[in-house]
């Protein structure tokens, strides 16, 4: 369980926070555990998100050091939540209605491309990790990946309010998101997983690449799995 004062994670038979010594109430029912692991989980990922929102690149470490492991990766999960769903909203509006699939399949589809992203990220960070001899585990992966994640989203909703009409501004949004998650994949690479900065001048191009081949390939899977055509956008045949 978390703390509601400081955030920090409690034993579930704990009196007081060891922290901040603010006294615990045990929760009387799962349902009312759970919804305090949110709050606290929530407030977590706020905090994150204003240490790095300013400085992406300095700050990025910072936050993770603040959290803790455990933390870090509830945190790194919502992360990839958030830009699941800015993904989707975006997508969702910028896609012409005749070229959207119909129905829920339609909707599943586009839920599927919004959200592979983040799980193939993941896996390529702690493939280049692995191979790079770095220090960590799955939080801070999940950590790195969510949080470089997010200016990808954020691109994707915001060209879905300036319209499909503003190629240019769209394009321009494209190429600042990319350079931002690289800045931030190579100081995740650098400070949080102590990867050498020879190392991850060559692993953030690749970790890139093989997301986005992963998320081809599990995209591609799960659509023939369901007897699904590939979702089909204006001009292709």
């Amino acid at each position: 369980m978390f703390c509601k004062q400081c955030g920090a994670q409690v034993e579930s038979t704990a009196a007081a926070c060891p922290k901040c010594a603010t006294p615990l109430v045990q929760a009387s029912n799962p349902s009312a555990a759970v919804a305090d692991k949110m709050k606290a989980a929530s407030k977590d990922t706020l905090h994150a998100f204003l240490k790095f929102a300013t400085d992406p690149v300095g700050g990025l470490s910072v936050a993770y050091q603040s959290l803790g492991d455990a933390r870090a990766l509830s945190v790194g999960i919502s992360f990839g939540v958030v830009f699941t769903l800015c993904t989707l909203l975006g997508s969702y509006h910028l896609i012409p209605e005749y070229a959207r699939s119909p129905g829920v399949g339609g909707f599943f589809r586009l839920l599927v491309c919004a959200f592979i992203p983040f799980p193939s990220l993941v896996a390529a960070t702690a493939l280049a990790r692995v191979v790079s001899h770095g220090k960590g585990g799955l939080s801070h992966d999940t950590f790195i990946a969510g949080a470089s994640l997010l200016p990808f989203g954020a691109a994707i909703l915001l060209s879905s309010v300036l319209g499909a009409g503003n190629f240019e501004l769209i394009g321009a949004l494209s190429v600042f998101a990319l350079c931002l998650t690289v800045l931030m994949l190579f100081a995740g690479c650098t400070r949080i997983s102590a990867i050498s900065e020879r190392l991850a001048t060559i692993s953030v191009p690749l970790m890139l690449l093989l997301s986005g081949w992963l998320t081809k390939v599990v995209y591609a899977a799960m659509m023939n799995s369901q007897g699904m055509a590939p979702m089909m956008y204006p001009g292709s045949q």
